[in-house]
């Protein structure tokens, strides 16, 4: 039987414990010092309730096999495996930091959940996947990425942990080296992949759907899911997605949401097929929205302003400062002292006569005179009133359609289309092309140029505009002649058209397929001009192997509200 530790116990005869750190379900984290190198270290040892049961000490030992292999930056070196006395000891690099979950725990209160801005979640979420790449490269799933395994130092520096009930990803049945049954649901629930869920094999797009869990909340504020126990929390990826972040922050670049929620697609091949094409897809995130590639100044006290500075004003370029308490890694001690109130002194020194009574009282303003002028006001404002409102009496008769924000809505009908390429270097992309998307012809397409990959290299999108003869609602419906594809929907009630894709506000649709054909986008909101922006594209056999990637449309068609 293992025995228990205590502070100066000596393991493996060179790493004195210095007391315990943490302490979790299966093990427990020690502070130690190797004296034979001279450096703190962390020392983790299955509980000593649990250390004797055999799957689970083998599975603590695979961990220290698998990790002991996966020399990375964003995951945690092992550097020494101790097994004596019936107990396995992991000796792995202090970690002076703090774990994602409880930054976000920290952040948040009771009504307001803790977030993440833009900039960390991008920071985090691009370690993580190259983490999760080399894992993979390494025939090693994870399994359990979740914020509490997500480790995040004051500096910035962002490591993965916990491979604790990590499987092979290709395991044969002669070796034994997956200690799970493939219809046992192993991980957390609140961020468990629906194949998962399911007890089918796994493959590497169960972890990208976990890291999109992650990233979803570090945005939200919450998960995406959750129910009464852990089985409905578990189940309810299966029968619905989760709500666009779109809807829930403005301030998120919307090429970020996109990858996210592609990583969120319930069935694996909608996925990303590596976490490689995820940390590519983050990269050119970091590239479109520049600030995103700004160091993580809010992490380090060298860093911070000289002023003082709450809590509600971390010096992140991507943070809307309107949030009550976006993240701040470096702790800072708090004033807790209660604010009291007190009533306003009159400061006017005593034995001197106050302004109300000091002058004489034929010099004094009477209030009686006031009223005069306000109440003839009163009487105009009143008269103007009951004017406008028979003018809008005799009116009312006269307008058909229904009035929507003060924007008039009635039937419309398509007058125009054209290209829209905010990015390019002439805001078209192959205009003498559209045409073909109103000639009834599905043999002919309106298509972009060819792309070296299938966000629209740095562009991050590229669309069409719907004009309308008119400000309706309806359905706008495309032919997408490649896939896969992904597309948002943005409206405007103006004459001109914005200039750039953020003057459009939140796009109020979206949707993404694998597969070419008919996709429709209902517009609920005001519409004069309608872009249907594409931010993925499928490969193309007219293009090159160097710029395989292009949007294609056979068709696209507005159909208005009855």
């Amino acid at each position: 039987m293992a025995a228990p530790h205590h502070t100066s116990d000596l393991i493996g005869g060179r790493y004195r414990l210095e007391g315990m750190i943490a302490s979790g379900g299966m093990a427990d984290v020690w502070r130690a010092t190797d004296l034979t190198l001279g450096r703190i270290v962390a020392v983790k040892m299955l509980r000593e309730d649990i250390a004797d049961d055999v799957v689970t000490k083998e599975r603590f030992r695979r961990e220290a096999q698998a990790l002991a292999r996966l020399t990375h930056p964003h995951i945690v070196p092992v550097y020494d495996c101790i097994d004596e006395h019936d107990q396995v000891a992991l000796v792995m690099r202090l970690i002076e930091g703090k774990s994602l979950r409880g930054l976000l725990d920290d952040n948040g209160t009771p009504r307001q959940p803790g977030q993440l801005s833009a900039h960390l979640t991008l920071h985090i979420g691009r370690a993580i996947a190259s983490a999760l790449a080399k894992a993979h490269d390494e025939n090693i799933l994870h399994r359990d990425i979740k914020p509490a395994n997500i480790l995040v130092m004051k500096e910035g520096e962002v490591l993965l942990t916990d491979f604790g009930i990590a499987k092979p990803l290709v395991a044969s049945v002669e070796d034994h080296t997956d200690l799970t049954k493939p219809d046992i649901m192993m991980g957390t629930a609140k961020y468990l992949s629906p194949e998962q869920v399911q007890g089918r094999l796994l493959d590497g797009r169960a972890d990208i759907y976990s890291l999109g869990l992650v990233l979803y909340e570090c945005l939200a504020g919450k998960a995406p899911f959750k129910g009464e126990n852990e089985q409905q929390t578990a189940i309810q990826r299966l029968q619905r997605d989760p709500t666009p972040l779109g809807g829930i922050r403005s301030d998120i670049p919307s090429n970020l949401i996109t990858v996210i929620h592609k990583m969120l697609m319930r069935k694996p091949e909608h996925r990303y097929s590596t976490c490689h094409e995820v940390v590519r897809a983050l990269d050119e995130v970091s590239q479109q929205n520049y600030d995103a590639l700004t160091p993580v100044d809010g992490l380090n006290p060298s860093m911070a302003p000289a002023t003082p500075r709450s809590r509600s004003s971390l010096n992140d370029p991507l943070m809307p400062q309107r949030q009550r308490r976006p993240l701040e890694l470096v702790q800072e001690e708090e004033d807790d002292t209660p604010v009291r109130t007190t009533k306003t002194k009159d400061n006017t020194p005593r034995g001197i006569a106050h302004t109300d009574t000091a002058l004489p009282r034929s010099q004094r303003t009477s209030t009686k005179r006031n009223y005069v002028p306000i109440a003839l006001l009163l009487i105009a404002a009143l008269t103007m009133t009951v004017m406008l409102w028979r003018g809008l009496q005799d009116t009312n008769s006269q307008i058909g359609a229904p009035v929507i924000n003060e924007v008039a809505v009635g039937p419309v009908s398509v007058v125009g289309m054209r290209s829209y390429d905010p990015n390019g270097d002439d805001g078209q992309e192959n205009e003498t092309m559209i045409p073909f998307l109103t000639d009834n012809n599905p043999a002919t397409t309106w298509t972009t140029v060819c792309y070296g990959n299938q966000y629209f290299g740095s562009k991050g999108g590229v669309g069409v505009v719907v004009q309308l003869s008119g400000v309706g609602l309806g359905t706008l419906a495309a032919n997408f002649a490649t896939a896969p594809w992904n597309a948002e929907v943005y409206v405007s009630t103006g004459e001109t058209l914005p200039t750039s894709i953020d003057g459009w506000g939140l796009p109020v649709t979206q949707a993404a397929s694998q597969q070419t054909g008919i996709g429709t986008f209902d517009v609920k909101s005001p519409a004069r001009n309608v872009l249907l922006y594409m931010r993925e594209a499928g490969r193309s056999t007219s293009c090159s192997n160097s710029n395989p990637y292009k949007g294609s449309l056979s068709s696209l068609d507005f159909t208005s509200a009855k």
